[in-house]
């Protein structure tokens, strides 16, 4: 998924040793990716769990194994290339162990490659189909009698759980392969999705973030053509929900009533992810992405205007094809200017089969390797001392966290704003909201007392 931060996720659930599960009912699972990738992997483990499969701590315990893979950055794909050479040493040991290539590094115009370059690989499958990989599945011995719910571990879900509402993409933008592999938008349904986070919350989770390639054009292509507004307005309402965000958003879609319904539902959090990718208009109108710098900072004012308490963050790609050292230039103006809460900031990376591709193969437009580091660490440097400053307001406040669970003998959890509080206490507060005094401020985190 453009715009989101990618995670790389040993699927496990700890499992003690003297587990009994046989090898040809373990299941491993891993992935590469954004949280739209996290959550189809997730939905995929609580599938073979339903089924009767466990989770393996290696693959060469498991019989069925699942790479789901990503495409946005070509680090990604040789990640999996990787792993994929380690599992060449369980198919030889294991002829009989099944692997999967799951993920959007499969689609139709590589598959006939993949399928003579990975002999170790016995299937390819498109992305997000849960149902597809689990039939692959070789020993199971229950049937499904429910759709299964983005958690893996569904007797203990996790405080937080991202719940997709939309697959694929309808923009063009010239770096993106994302429309090339996940396909068009595809909404799900308003009842469906309601459906879904209520049975996610009556199993404990506490917070829903709504997860979309551009999130907030959901619904255009249903029946009555429903907003995101509407769907904020019918989760907010499920009983035992506490917070409702929503990611990644693209301003071309952001309406003045999805800006007033966040600030209305006092349970849709301050915090809002708008990629901007670049500040310099020569360039957005080259990267296809649909709005000037003047529009986009028309929008952050009025967002900011309604919603004072809101974080922003945002995504740029630093050396895109004909990035200028004057376009680069209004990119960190422009930052300076709005001052991101934090900015997930990523050097271009030629996809197969985009525009931006192309365009790099022309030596005139190409920026090298050496300049997209140097302006990578140029724009980090100046995130840096923003989000140290505007940490800094936090200092002595008290402000409300959802622990998440215990990192490293602390209590990590998240303020409305999205930023990440650490604490001691002595009692398990997991799943809790608890207030906290911050007693000390840095660009990433907030450090604090619990009090009350």
């Amino acid at each position: 998924m453009q715009d989101l931060l990618f995670i790389d996720k040993l699927s496990l659930r700890q499992q003690p040793d003297r587990d009994p599960t046989p090898r040809e009912r373990r299941y491993y699972v891993w992935t590469v990716g954004c949280q739209m990738n996290v959550s189809d992997s997730e939905r995929l483990e609580a599938a073979l769990q339903g089924v009767g499969y466990s989770p393996a701590r290696y693959p060469d315990e498991a019989s069925f194994i699942v790479l789901n893979s990503c495409s946005v950055r070509a680090s990604a794909e040789e990640r999996i290339f990787g792993k994929l050479g380690e599992l060449m040493r369980v198919k030889r040991a294991h002829p009989e162990t099944r692997v999967v290539l799951w993920g959007c590094m499969v689609g139709p115009e590589n598959r006939s490659i993949f399928e003579q370059q990975l002999p170790m690989v016995d299937h390819f499958i498109s992305p997000s189909a849960v149902d597809e990989v689990v039939a692959l599945a070789p020993n199971p011995i229950y049937t499904l009698d429910e759709p299964v719910l983005p958690v893996a571990n569904t007797a203990h879900p996790p405080v937080s759980v991202h719940v997709p509402i939309q697959y694929g993409c309808n923009m063009t933008c010239s770096y993106c392969v994302i429309p090339l592999r996940r396909g068009r938008e595809r909404s799900r349904p308003l009842a469906e999705l309601v459906e879904e986070c209520r049975r996610i919350v009556d199993r404990g989770a506490r917070e829903i973030t709504l997860l979309g390639q551009i999130v907030d054009s959901w619904g255009h292509d249903l029946p009555g053509r429903p907003e995101l507004a509407d769907l904020l307005e019918a989760v907010h309402e499920l009983p035992g929900l506490q917070r409702l965000r929503f990611l990644t958003s693209h301003p071309a879609w952001m309406t003045d009533r999805l800006i007033e319904t966040m600030a209305r539902l006092p349970r849709c959090m301050p915090d809002l992810n708008l990629p901007v990718q670049a500040g310099s208009d020569a360039l957005l109108k080259r990267m296809r992405r649909g709005y000037t710098t003047a529009r986009y900072q028309a929008l952050v004012a009025k967002i900011r205007a309604t919603i004072p308490q809101i974080a922003l963050t945002t995504d740029i790609i630093v050396g895109h094809p004909g990035e200028t050292a004057e376009d680069f230039a209004q990119t960190l103006a422009l930052c300076a200017t709005i001052r991101f809460d934090k900015i997930h900031i990523a050097a271009f990376s030629a996809r197969p089969g985009t525009l931006a591709a192309e365009q790099e193969q022309d030596p005139t437009l190409a920026v090298t390797e050496t300049e997209k580091e140097a302006r990578r660490r140029a724009l980090e440097q100046l995130h840096e001392r923003v989000a140290t400053e505007l940490n800094t307001q936090y200092l002595h406040q008290t402000v409300d966290v959802l622990v998440e669970g215990e990192n490293r003998g602390k209590w990590r959890g998240r303020n409305p704003q999205n930023k990440l509080v650490f604490f001691t206490h002595a009692d398990d507060l997991t799943g809790q909201v608890v207030q906290v005094q911050i007693t000390h401020t840095g660009p990433w985190s907030l450090q604090g007392r619990r009090v009350g």
